[in-house]
């Protein structure tokens, strides 16, 4: 949902608000997964199914996803016994695109059964590995399939290599430790293996900490075959790829993204730290941070001196919490006071409470009055965290005036979370709103898709870029919830709701990661010239969004975390002076899936700034 408003136009700003109620209620009834699969009777039979899979209508039109016909053809198949395997065979050479996929759909569907299909899917494979096969050898997770994968790894869709299993998925770790392996693969293999790292950590942290030794036991720091840095890459803070990044880089990156769980290779992340490589050096301190490492402190506070990197040193100190204490809290303490932007001491105040010294209590009480919004903000959910439980008696009554009192909506929703964690009950927000009788599932644009623990509200999935876009370019794009041109760059976002997600600039040679693997962007708006991505996710806890504004400086890109929304994004639009009006909810995932009666969803419209300043907007238009 985007628009212009107009002030005096009080209607639009009702309708914000009741798109952001209306989609914050789901269904009174248990999920079925029938209520998806509408063409349960389109065909009945193993030859009535095999008919309707060859049935076509129009000519095909390139789509990613079958016709219904094939779909619904293919669903019912893979539900037959392995008798009908030799019938779908044959489909895998048939001429029309749309045949052959669903053939490989249906052999998908059935799994074990269809095992003795393998030789055929392979050759199908290398007849035509950039189309729906490799689905089917996915779902079948046969070692034979392996050589061709490694193959054709470069014409292979992104998201369906993002789910190989346990069998054929360690080809990508051969992938890495192949030392001929070009930039192009090492890229694809990092990205897909860092966004699977909740997988196969048993077996993939000890091959990659071994593999990471390797490479740093090099005098010379091997890069991809044919390299050519004729100069030093520019110093940065950022995680960038391109053919001059150590092949180190890459693994240090995939062992980044399993957090905790990779802390064994901590001596390793700081090896590669000491090595002291301009492209080595941020991403060797990067996994050390998601390592929970000490020894990353140092380094991330010499970040937080740098201006291009205070962003990313903010965040790292928010994810390193009491192991960067006392040594952060004097100068964040400093940033709080002094900051330039209103981000800047907001994001400090975040900090602040996560390092979780009693020595900044006095300033983030202060703080909750500042004259910026988001330093309010943030300093009322530091006050509220954890790390300050010790103090929950002197805070409680602060906590109380925020929620019934406080202007900023954010403020108010970060104080009723902490007061709920301390007391164990329910604090229902002053300006909640009935919502029991409204429950449509899909308004203004907006898609809900369930999963087990989260709810993604977004916009439908960008358009296919032009020929001549530079997102044309991007591997995966087709996945992608963010595609923005960029001048000669491409800002590509991806979101797996509760399992996170990763937004990146591509240019010609060269990936930039902005942020990984917390971001969930949803989409871009142009506000006064600056790039803003809305990220936000409803999960089990209520709805969480934020703003990010991406930059860039000297020719590195930088993501900073502008604003804090009071909860996850349904709708936004730009006002008449270049503001932007976003909608949102803090609804429960229970109440949005299951639509309890006499459920209060909090909504919110809400005003951002130039300058980073948040207000509620009034149904009359006014702040």
């Amino acid at each position: 949902m985007v628009g212009e408003v107009k002030s005096g136009r009080p209607r639009w700003l009702a309708g914000l608000v009741c798109v952001v109620v209306a989609l914050s209620l789901g269904c009174a009834r248990s999920w079925k997964r029938e209520d998806t699969r509408t063409w349960e009777g389109c065909c009945k039979g193993v030859d009535a199914c095999l008919a309707l899979l060859q049935e076509l209508h129009g000519s095909d039109t390139e789509e990613k996803w079958l016709p219904p016909e094939q779909a619904c053809a293919a669903w019912k198949l893979g539900r037959e016994g392995e008798d009908v395997v030799p019938r779908l065979v044959p489909l895998l050479r048939h001429p029309e695109r749309r045949v052959r996929g669903g053939a490989a759909q249906a052999l998908a569907n059935m799994e074990g059964k269809a095992t003795g299909a393998v030789p055929a899917l392979i050759e199908a494979y290398e007849r035509e590995p950039g189309g729906p096969v490799l689905r089917a050898l996915t779902s079948l997770d046969d070692e034979r399939a392996a050589p061709a994968i490694v193959r054709h790894l470069l014409e292979s869709p992104t998201s369906t290599l993002e789910h190989l299993g346990p069998t054929l998925a360690p080809v990508l770790l051969d992938v890495l430790e192949n030392p001929e392996s070009n930039w192009e693969a090492l890229v694809l293999v990092r990205h897909v293996l860092a966004r699977r790292a909740s997988m196969y950590k048993e077996t993939f942290v000890p091959r990659l900490r071994t593999l990471l030794a390797r490479e740093l036991e090099e005098p010379t720091l091997r890069r991809p075959p044919g390299t050519h840095c004729p100069s030093a890459p520019v110093p940065g803070c950022g995680a960038v790829f391109d053919t001059c990044t150590p092949r180190a880089a890459y693994v240090a990156s995939v062992l980044a993204a399993y957090g905790r769980q990779g802390a064994k290779a901590a001596p390793e992340a700081l090896r590669a730290l000491q090595r002291a490589d301009v492209r080595l050096t941020p991403v060797a301190l990067q996994a050390l941070v998601a390592f929970g490492s000490p020894a990353a402190v140092p380094g991330v506070l010499e970040q937080l001196a740098v201006p291009e990197c205070r962003a990313r040193a903010l965040a790292s100190l928010v994810s390193l919490g009491d192991v960067a204490r006392p040594a952060a809290t004097e100068p964040l303490l400093r940033l709080l006071a002094t900051g330039e932007e209103g981000w800047e001491r907001a994001r400090a105040a975040e900090a602040l409470g996560r390092v979780g010294d009693a020595a900044a209590l006095d300033a983030l009480r202060q703080a909750v009055y500042a004259p910026h919004s988001e330093v309010q903000a943030a300093a009322v959910e530091a006050l509220g965290s954890y790390s300050f439980r010790a103090h929950a008696e002197e805070l409680v009554p602060l906590l109380q005036r925020v929620v019934t009192t406080h202007a900023s909506p954010v403020a108010r929703s970060h104080a009723r979370l902490a007061l709920e964690g301390l007391s164990g009950q329910e604090v229902h927000p002053a300006e909640s709103i009935d919502c029991a009788r409204i429950s449509p599932r899909r308004a203004g644009g907006w898609t809900l898709r369930e999963g087990h623990t989260s709810i993604q509200l977004q916009w439908d999935k960008p358009k296919a870029p032009s020929p001549g876009s530079p997102c044309a370019a991007v591997r995966g794009g087709d996945s992608a919830s963010v595609l923005e041109a960029m001048g000669e760059a491409c800002l590509v976002g991806w979101d797996d709701g509760e399992f996170g997600g990763t937004l990146e600039v591509h240019e010609a040679g060269r990936v930039t990661v902005l942020e990984e693997s917390q971001a969930n962007p949803l989409h871009v708006v142009r506000m006064r010239g600056a790039l803003v991505v809305v990220d936000g996710l409803a999960h089990m806890y209520g709805g969480a969004g934020r703003l990010v504004r991406v930059e860039a400086s000297e020719g590195r890109w930088r993501a900073i975390p502008w604003v804090t929304l009071p909860g996850a994004p349904m709708a936004y639009a730009l006002d008449e002076a270049g503001d932007l009006v976003v909608g949102t909810t803090n609804q429960r995932l229970d109440a949005v899936v299951c639509g309890r009666a006499g459920t209060f969803a909090p909504a919110h419209a809400v005003r951002v700034t130039r300058d980073g300043r948040l207000a509620p907007v009034e149904p009359d238009g006014r702040p």
